[in-house]
């Protein structure tokens, strides 16, 4: 049940129309096939069962009544997604009860509706009370009665509907109850689910966070011994460091930004290792502009050019070059980072995303198993890391992502 559909459902449904819309299809759909999947009950015949037609939207005859969990969908609807979302999953599964016809058509059509708006209602006023297995229980045996009266009130003859009543009402009860229970154990473990990546997001901004101030401190020597050598240009620095450390500011709070924005900072923070070391290295990038709307986690090229920077130069005699390319495969894109350093044994290659890695220096083997974590989190497990290295030649580095043209 941990369907990632409905986890984002989850988060984004009171705000999102869209969401509303998608959940409501969602559960109308399940309350559709709840009807179909129940009995067809003859009430002139002593209630004997009758087979389903061949085909799925012929009308009933005008003694056949249906017992299924077309109302337990809805009830569910509402409970999930509040009162529109309860609404419009009921009048879907109500209209087409209602275009099936049969005994108290028309009432069980009504009965849907209300069973979902008013589930929705009971969700928008005592939020907290319909989250709690006492709420949810107290509310689906109060659609169910609603039902049971709106059928005892207005079918004819009242001998047939109180059989009717009589008949059904304890076991719809029981699957109504069971199964917003049921819907209350899933509720928990999507909203447990939620918390746990609601706190692996905020490890992960910690994480980033935590490696500024190392960055930092560097940098402001750099510009200190360049005060004594060209003031001009160490003013110009001090400015670059103000939007770099803003824009990191800013970044740490979300979870997504641009690639135009990522490969920005990238360049910022190369301008500064370029300040520490000149000259030895040289950058270039070859992403095309059709990418660069497209989201991705902040710092994952930055994390990357770092580890080329910092492990790449290692024992590497002449200028590090660095390239940062960009392929669009449609629904996917592909960026990569290369260099032509020192390159990764392959024994390393292999441990280096999957688990975390000792290194000689600071960072290395944990801060791609950090970026491996996000880019799973972010993506539901569709982005992939790959790492292709030979000693002696260089290192490249692949990330392969969905295209996402918003934050999430």
């Amino acid at each position: 049940m941990r369907v990632t559909l409905l986890r984002r459902a989850l988060s984004s449904i009171q705000t999102c129309w869209q969401y509303q819309l998608g959940t409501a299809v969602f559960f109308g759909l399940l309350a559709i096939i709840g009807t179909h999947s129940g009995l067809i009950v003859d009430v002139h015949n002593d209630g004997a069962i009758i087979k389903w037609a061949s085909k799925i939207a012929s009308p009933l005859k005008q003694s056949h009544a249906i017992i299924g969990f077309r109302d337990l969908m809805a009830l569910t609807a509402g409970l999930f997604g509040g009162p529109w979302v309860g609404l419009g999953a009921g009048l879907m599964a109500g209209a087409e009860r209602y275009a099936l016809g049969g005994y108290a058509g028309t009432i069980s059509a009504i009965a849907t509706v209300l069973q979902g708006f008013g589930a929705g209602l009971s969700r928008h006023f005592w939020p907290q009370w319909t989250v709690t297995a006492w709420g949810i229980l107290v509310v689906s045996v109060i659609g169910t009665c609603l039902q049971k009266l709106l059928l005892f009130s207005f079918i004819h003859p009242h001998s047939d509907a109180v059989a009717l009543v009589s008949e059904t009402l304890v076991p719809v009860l029981v699957v109504n109850s069971l199964g917003c229970l049921l819907f209350f154990v899933v509720m928990k473990d999507l909203g447990s689910d939620q918390l746990k990546i609601d706190a692996q997001q905020a490890q992960l901004c910690a994480l980033q966070a935590q490696v500024e101030p190392h960055f930092l401190n560097n940098t402001l020597n750099a510009i200190q011994t360049l005060i004594g050598i060209d003031p001009k240009s160490a003013s110009e620095y001090v400015v670059k460091l103000a939007r770099f450390m803003d824009n990191t500011r800013q970044n740490a709070s979300v979870n997504a930004i641009p690639l135009a924005e990522e490969l920005a900072q990238l360049k910022y923070y190369l301008d500064f290792q370029n300040l520490r070391f000149p000259g030895k290295f040289r950058f270039h990038d070859d992403v095309p502009d059709s990418l660069m709307a497209y989201h991705i986690s902040p710092r994952s090229l930055q994390t990357l050019a770092e580890n080329a920077l910092i492990h790449g130069r290692r024992g590497k005699e002449g200028v590090l070059n660095i390239t940062i390319k960009g392929v669009d495969y449609g629904e996917m894109m592909q960026l990569s980072v290369l260099d032509n350093g020192y390159g990764i044994s392959p024994e390393r290659v292999e441990q280096l995303g999957k688990q975390p890695v000792k290194s000689e220096r600071e960072g290395g083997g944990t801060a791609l198993h950090q970026l491996s974590q996000s880019l799973d989190l972010a993506f539901n497990g569709r982005a992939k890391l790959d790492i292709h290295s030979q000693l002696g030649t260089g290192t490249e580095v692949i990330l392969k992502l969905p295209k996402r043209s918003k934050p999430w």
